[in-house]
């Protein structure tokens, strides 16, 4: 039976509606900053900007940021985006938010200018406060608040706070006439008053507004839209419009399968000229970017080029879109013309019947009274309807309804109605047979039951195993009052404190409080399953324990890339450890036993170990300076952004200057959270386990310090010296690791993958760095904090 699904798009915010009809409107890249003053209050004029407006925009142009993002210590992604536009790094408190927000305002053919963290101000609010004696009272108070993004645009001057969908449901929930949702725009009246005297338009931002493919579309595309970039031949131009004029458009795979490809390995920096009359991958990439070729950026992801549209014009690509089905439509409900329990009557008869199945190509229908049975095709039943030939007595349900009517059946009484079912029809099939009947635990009058709730569900079998399922067993319901419930959440409620008192303690605490209330008490298991429910982890026992005791989460949404985007788009480093003690020679040929540690560097798409460093010294910023030069030495490119923790070494001044020499962006992975590195803590429990802890020397033993004797002691072994680690590392890693093992991940070698990608993705040659003296310079670690370093005459240094 063919259900009718009507396509309900959800609706958009004003400041979405605007994004689009301005993306139409102003070109990628045409917003420029204002290059001086003058520039700057001529815009003023043209907006109509107030003098408290002005001097409001002017300070916030000089002093923004004025707050740090948060600190490094919570569940969201900081990111430092460097800013093409802005010439600067910005920092930014949310990947899923606000990163994308300023992505976008970086690329766009409207935004002029844009500042995070904007000039705090006092916003007088109505404060509604409720006293023990049940008194309202109101008052009002001047609230401090500063948005997160200002945007000077050609289109006015925009104060912005975004925040996630729920977080503002979750405003509405608590301040209900401070935030609200209208036509799908949110609004909060008092701040939008407040900055509107201002002749500012102040936008609460949902983070629904963000295209989910947007932000990662022009990250693909950052590099060819650097003023550093190759610029593109016209006889490379001409090659590839010759074949988009040709059909208008094409899918971006089939027109790079007639791409030019070098056949030079991506590690090599030698750059060759394209034969005339060719083109390669880049070339189209920088086609798109140049917007001489056209995409539908929104909705086509350039890292699935087999779905990606490229046009030839924008009329073609307006055109491809008034063809393409609406992207991902959602709707709330199901509105079916024909459901199991639909009531009808043909035309000119007074029965009443009732759709009791809707198999593969019919329709199985009874009476009202159950007494007949009959069936058509899907195709008769259509037609019918069509026709008026059928009336439907019942109104559509919408999914909420239905799944309402449906009672939760345990997975056991599933299984049993099916053994049932198959019990019975075997029963039946021996009879007809002559046979015997096969062997059961039933009685005879249990069977005949069976054999009687299948003849009443009809031919259906779904309406007959559903028959079949056991009833639910009698019993009295919850044999716990409210009020005991109420007295339980509030004792375990009161324990949620770091003293983290025991359960059998609370237990002890709540017979008490009953006792004096008069309240009807539990046992002791019916109270402990009931506490589990009000126990709070964070507040007892931490963040990082409540967080080792969350499940593993074995989902993707449908924005997550399953393999990440592109080699070198997202490097993961960080230092672990080693499970091992070597010996160090050290001054005046005293022999130093120690744990060394690594520092690793891994591609998160291709699984590539890039580089990495072994030290005896604890991780600085010298540890991370050493491990990127040597993926400079080796690769000759730097990565778009490097994923790392929340370490003093990844936050140094000589780490942030380098990264903003190369624009590298930065992602700090939330505190505390392991599994958001897992790509590079997978790899070194790798190699502990394949290599480290099959070495003389590993630290397994130490595992059970109390019972390690003498003989086993890795302190007592033949250790091996610093230079025979880091030389079977080299062969682990950059052999065994990339060239021959086989990653679950995509199911290549991890080099043979990243040699796979580069030639479909273009080798993206404005990444590529020499390792040469001003790279060497760039690495560098700072004399001290100051700059500066005093010079010992005796020592000269």
């Amino acid at each position: 039976m063919k259900l009718e699904l009507p396509i309900a798009l959800p609706p958009i915010s004003t400041w979405q509606h605007n994004e689009n009809q301005w993306a139409v409107q102003h070109r990628l890249g045409t917003a420029k900053p204002f290059a001086t003053n003058e520039a700057l209050f001529d815009a003023f004029a043209t907006w109509g900007l107030p003098d408290e407006g002005k001097r409001y925009v002017l300070r916030s142009r000089k002093e923004s940021p004025t707050r740090r993002p948060n600190s490094y210590h919570g569940g969201n992604v900081k990111t430092f985006y460097n800013s093409r536009k802005m010439g600067k790094p910005i920092a930014t408190e949310s990947r899923n938010v606000e990163f994308p927000a300023v992505v976008r305002y970086d690329f766009d053919g409207v935004t002029h200018e844009f500042y995070c963290q904007p000039v705090q101000v006092a916003i007088p609010t109505v404060i509604t406060r409720r006293r023990k004696e049940g008194e309202v009272c109101h008052y009002s108070h001047a609230v401090p608040y500063t948005p997160d993004i200002l945007r000077l645009t050609k289109h006015g001057v925009f104060l912005e706070e975004w925040k996630t969908e729920d977080g503002l449901q979750e405003l509405t929930d608590k301040h209900p006439n401070r935030f609200f949702k209208l036509s799908g725009t949110w609004h909060c009246p008092d701040r939008e008053e407040y900055f509107g005297k201002m002749g500012i338009t102040y936008c609460v931002r949902s983070s629904e507004d963000h295209p989910s493919l947007f932000c990662s579309n022009m990250q693909r595309l950052s590099s060819y839209l650097q003023s550093s970039s190759r610029q593109l031949s016209d006889d490379s131009l001409s090659a590839i419009q010759r074949i988009v004029d040709k059909v208008g458009a094409m899918s971006l795979a089939k027109l790079l399968e007639k791409a030019y490809h070098h056949d030079l390995p991506w590690k090599d920096d030698v750059i060759l000229p394209t034969p005339s009359g060719e083109f390669t991958v880049d070339d189209v990439m920088k086609a798109i970017a140049d917007q001489r070729l056209f995409i539908d950026l929104d909705n086509d992801d350039l890292t699935n080029p087999s779905s990606a549209v490229v046009c030839s014009s924008e009329i073609q690509l307006e055109l491809m879109r008034w063809r393409r089905p609406p992207p991902h439509a959602v709707t709330d409900y199901f509105q079916m013309a024909v459901e199991i329990g639909s009531e009808f009557q043909f035309r000119g008869k007074a029965e009443v019947f009732v759709v009791t199945a809707l198999p593969v190509g019919k329709v199985l229908y009874r009476d009202s009274a159950g007494k007949i049975f009959d069936q058509c095709s899907d195709v008769a039943f259509q037609k019918y309807l069509h026709e008026n030939d059928i009336r439907l007595l019942s109104s559509p349900k919408t999914t909420d309804e239905l799944l309402t009517r449906c009672q939760h059946i345990s997975d056991e009484k599933v299984d049993k109605a099916h053994r049932r079912f198959e019990l019975v029809t075997a029963i039946e099939q021996a009879r007809l047979a002559g046979q015997s009947q096969p062997q059961h635990e039933y009685s005879t009058r249990t069977i005949q039951r069976h054999k009687s709730l299948m003849r009443d569900a009809g031919e259906s079998r779904p309406m007959q195993m559903l028959a079949l399922i056991p009833a639910a067993s009698p019993g009295r319901g919850v044999q716990i009052s409210e009020d005991t419930l109420t007295l339980i959440e509030e004792v375990v409620r009161e324990g949620n404190n770091p003293q983290n008192p025991l359960v059998s303690k609370q237990f002890r605490d709540f017979l008490e409080r009953a006792r004096s209330r008069g309240i009807s008490v539990c046992s002791k298991p019916t109270f402990y399953k009931r506490a589990a429910e009000f126990r709070d982890a964070i507040s007892r026992e931490g963040r990082r324990r409540a967080y080792a005791k969350e499940p593993a989460i074995w989902y993707l949404y449908r924005s997550d890339k399953v393999h990440g985007g592109w080699p070198f788009h997202r490097v993961h480093a960080d230092h672990t450890k080693l499970d091992i003690r070597i010996k160090v020679k050290g001054f005046g040929g005293r022999i130093y036993r120690l744990r060394p540690w690594l520092t690793i560097l891994i591609d998160e798409t291709t699984r590539v170990v890039l580089a990495f460093y072994l030290a005896s010294h604890p991780p600085s910023a010298v540890s991370c300076m050493m491990a990127i030069r040597s993926m400079v030495a080796m690769h000759h490119r730097v990565p778009d952004f490097f994923v790392l923790d929340n370490g003093a070494d990844f936050r140094s001044h000589a780490f942030l200057r380098l990264c903003r020499l190369n624009n590298i962006n930065i992602d700090y992975r939330p505190a505390h959270e392991a599994r958001f590195g897992a790509v590079i803590e997978r790899l070194f429990e790798l190699t502990n386990t394949r290599l480290i802890h099959n070495l003389v020397g590993n630290t397994k033993a130490l595992r059970y310090v109390r019972t390690l004797t003498r003989s086993v002691d890795p302190i007592r072994a033949d250790h091996m010296s610093f230079i025979e680690l880091h030389g079977l590392l080299e062969y682990f890693f950059f052999q065994e690791y990339n060239r021959e093992t086989i990653h679950p991940a995509h199911d290549h070698t991890p080099e043979a993958y990243a040699d796979l990608l580069f030639r479909q993705m273009g080798r993206r040659l404005e990444r590529l760095r020499p390792y040469d003296m001003n790279f060497m310079l760039q690495t560098l670690i700072p004399a001290s904090k100051g700059g500066t370093r005093e010079i010992d005459p005796r020592m000269g240094g």
